[in-house]
């Protein structure tokens, strides 16, 4: 007949390990549980941080729908002043403009893409701003100021679909300032990266 084995047989060399590496044991338990504690927080702080800004976001399209630009750009502000530098304030201030600039005021739009791009997040927004700022100084009549902000983009983000705009933008400004021969090279550059699109047929109607 087979003797039945204690389960302490098994248990003992936990016991000696854990007698051994007491010390060791319970600090790496302390700091994974402080860790899962601060990974919980960030998570409930994010949500509620989201949950503030979509609120915010949705208030203030409602009031600029019901042309109510005042409160829009209030509400807007809000959110910029309490996550100032992070994404959130960048958005506020990418909407807020927007809104600027379809109501042509180019130098308060130009001072908010300038800190917008200051803070380089979130990256979805950054070529469109630096197209508001580009377009700001076109209509300032910064047309050299205006021609290195859509090089840029040009060179940074050529496969951007805001590229092709870039261009023609870039020839309107060389056309502003008399330079025709550089206004031509560019229609000519639209041309040929954009072979039978919208893009290719008004870059030929304008060379002709």
């Amino acid at each position: 007949m087979q003797q039945k084995i204690s389960i302490d047989v098994f248990l003992e060399p936990f016991e000696k390990f854990f007698q051994k590496y007491k010390n060791w044991i319970i600090s790496i338990s302390v700091t994974v549980g402080l860790l899962i504690i601060i990974l919980v927080f960030t998570i409930l702080r994010i949500q509620k941080t989201n949950e503030y800004f979509t609120q915010k976001i949705v208030s203030a399209g409602n009031f600029f729908y019901s042309k109510n630009f005042e409160e829009g750009y209030k509400t807007l502000d809000e959110i910029i002043s309490k996550y100032k530098n992070t994404k959130y304030a960048a958005y506020a201030m990418y909407i807020k403009a927007t809104h600027l600039y379809e109501n042509n005021d180019f130098e308060t739009t130009k001072k908010l893409c300038l800190e917008i791009l200051k803070i380089k997040k979130p990256k979805t927004i950054i070529v469109p701003t630096m197209y508001i700022l580009g377009l700001c100084h076109f209509n300032l009549a910064n047309f050299n100021e205006a021609i290195k902000i859509f090089d840029e983009i040009i060179k940074k983000y050529p496969e951007h679909f805001y590229t092709p705009r870039v261009y023609e933008v870039i020839a309107m400004c060389y056309e502003s300032i008399g330079d025709f021969q550089n206004a031509k090279a560019m229609y000519e550059k639209m041309n040929i990266l954009y072979p039978g699109s919208y893009w290719s047929n008004l870059a030929q109607n304008k060379i002709k």
